[in-house]
């Protein structure tokens, strides 16, 4: 923070400002109203803001002449993955800045699921020295649910409690394996005491609970959810005291909801918005968290309070009081916004310093530390052989348990007839095979399913990004290309790859855990662009990269394959995919 004594000399007018900002209305996310004002800033923090009736001449080092524009607290992300934009830090701060995200909080489960509480050091320490603000909260789910998948590393309480004693980590990373707390099992309830022994904040991860099982949830300490679907369940978990997140995402997007509920009921105090998970395709087309305040306003939600969803809510959330409001004696991020309505944000000032114009940085920020080598080479796993995407069956028809739809997560039973000794599913149109190898080198686990629409119709797609254990996943409608897919992704050390007749037609490499590439945003999303029109060209009518990275996760209802076997997530055990 700044000189306590001079910061207080500016404050009074008896030394210059660092920076003055004159000319603009102020968007006070506390009063929820805006009027004119002229903003001091000393070193790194809000020394005055002056209203234009009380007309106090000051004197500063710089100006902005903001007229005819509006300021606003830089935004502020409480819940996000830095990995799944897919690429390193330092790029990740200089696509979001720009934008007006000044602050994020990261849950590095994605990479620590690979390379354990190293992964995390790096996430951590590749952050530091950047103009963006990157707190951090300790993983909880690597894997999400030990024992019905394999990831490439384990972290256990004991390396929770290690990991909050930290002054960098500000409190527990969702907490996935919500039906271990209900039920008080023990790994996940060891670690949520660890939380609670903390004194520090405890996030969650849950879809479709309610009654006595959302209860119980609250009752350990857990205070937030972001899987939020409805209007309704904005209601019900705000009744429950619940920090309702909101993501924001264009393929997870609730705020139409959000809006709705804050016509009928005013303001939501308890309401913030966050990104989650958010592609680097979709961060260029769409944005980021901007994109949520973007998407509230044009849907009729009051600019303030769009905005306060994204700086002062999420603020007092993160009990971080010096950020999101523009105030004395608060750290200085500050937007200058030239377009209110359809959020353009001009400039960018990050602890006191402008840092971007134009949706540029001013300057490109710079590697913190090197990815470290046990990052690399990561998908241990040979190529595996045509026959290795073949279902063996005994007599002549087989009852398959089919996965209907990755959303619904429902499972449809099929007869299918056996050729030969296989399962033949191919004159199947509606069908694909969905194939989960374990690539981290433990066991030689593999998965075989059938998945229902997925629109895929010849070829097939695979990727090593598969929350959260991040297996090799590939769904194919024939053997020799998801035998291509498998062989290219192991050779590209992860990524994404699309084959159809044998080619290759679209692909993005991602060699730093299989998960990242050391590249800047534009670049990987170019890749990523590229594999998304060859998986449409195979037929995939919906978001292959959301149907690849969510259809693996056992923490989402109902039926989920892993590296261990197909999945039923509310009981939590295995089922056999094929039988009589």
């Amino acid at each position: 923070m700044a000189t306590y004594h001079r910061l207080l000399k500016v404050a009074l007018g008896k030394e210059p400002a660092d920076l003055l900002i004159t000319g603009a209305e102020l968007i006070n996310v506390i009063t929820r109203d805006i009027y004119p004002v002229t903003v001091g800033i000393c070193e790194d923090t809000i020394a005055f803001v002056d209203s234009a009736e009380e007309d106090i001449h000051r004197s500063a080092v710089n100006t902005i002449d903001a007229s005819g524009k509006w300021l606003a607290p830089g935004l502020i992300d409480s819940h996000m993955h830095i990995e799944s934009t897919h690429v390193t830090p330092e790029f990740f701060c200089d696509a979001v800045v720009p934008r007006g995200v000044t602050t994020v909080v990261q849950d590095p489960h994605e990479i620590a699921n690979v390379i354990g509480v190293a992964g995390i050091d790096y996430m951590i320490n590749a952050s530091r020295g950047l103009p963006l603000r990157v707190l951090t909260f300790a993983p909880t789910c690597v894997p999400a649910v030990p024992g019905l998948e394999t990831a490439g590393a384990t972290i256990d309480a004991t390396d929770v409690r290690e990991l909050l004693k930290r002054d960098e980590i500000i409190g527990l990373a969702e907490v996935m394996d919500y039906w271990g707390v209900i039920r008080q099992e023990p790994r996940v309830t060891a670690i949520v005491k660890e939380g609670l022994e903390s004194k520090k904040m405890l996030t969650g991860h849950i879809r479709g609970l309610d009654g006595p099982e959302l209860n119980t949830y609250l009752a350990a300490g857990i205070e937030s959810d972001h899987e939020v679907l409805s209007e309704a369940g904005i209601l019900y978990r705000s009744r429950l005291g619940m920090l309702v997140e909101i993501v924001c995402s264009k393929h997870r997007d609730n705020i139409q909801e959000v809006v709705e509920s804050w016509r009928t009921r005013g303001h939501l105090s308890n309401v913030v918005l966050v990104t989650d998970d958010i592609p680097p395709n979709e961060l260029i087309k769409e944005g980021h968290l901007d994109r949520g305040v973007r998407r509230a306003i044009a849907l009729g939600m009051a600019p303030v309070d769009a905005l306060r969803a994204a700086t002062f809510g999420p603020a007092i959330r993160l009990r971080r009081f010096d950020l999101g409001q523009i105030a004395p004696g608060k750290v200085a991020d500050i937007l200058v916004i030239s377009d209110l309505e359809q959020f353009v944000v001009q400039q960018v000032i990050a602890s006191g310093s402008l840092v971007a114009r134009d949706g540029c940085m001013i300057a490109p920020s710079q590697p913190g530390v090197p990815v470290p080598d046990d990052a690399y080479q990561t998908v241990r796993i040979s190529p595996p052989e045509p026959d290795s995407f073949t279902i063996p069956a005994q007599g002549t028809d087989v009852h398959a348990k089919v996965l209907v739809n990755r959303g619904r997560g429902e499972l449809e039973r099929r007869p299918l007839p056996v050729t030969d000794g296989l399962v033949n599913w191919h004159g199947q149109a509606d069908l694909s095979l969905v194939a989960v190898f374990h690539r981290h080198g433990k066991n030689n686990n593999k998965t075989l399913v059938l998945l229902k629409d997925s629109g895929l119709k010849a070829g097939a797609i695979g990727t090593t990004y598969a929350h959260d254990s991040h297996n090799l996943v590939i769904i194919g409608r024939n053997a020799a290309d998801m035998a291509h897919v498998a062989g290219s992704l192991i050779s590209m050390g992860g990524g994404y790859c699309a084959v159809g007749d044998g080619q290759i037609l679209g692909k993005v490499a991602l060699p730093i855990s299989g998960i990242m590439a050391a590249a800047d945003v534009e670049t990987v999303a170019r890749g990523f662009d590229a594999f998304s029109r060859a998986a449409t060209a195979l037929g995939v009518r919906d978001n292959p990269v959301g149907l690849l990275t969510s259809l693996c996760l056992p923490v989402v209802p109902r039926y989920r394959p892993t590296d261990c076997g197909l999945v039923d997530v509310d009981a939590k055990r295995f089922i056999p995919p094929f039988g009589v």
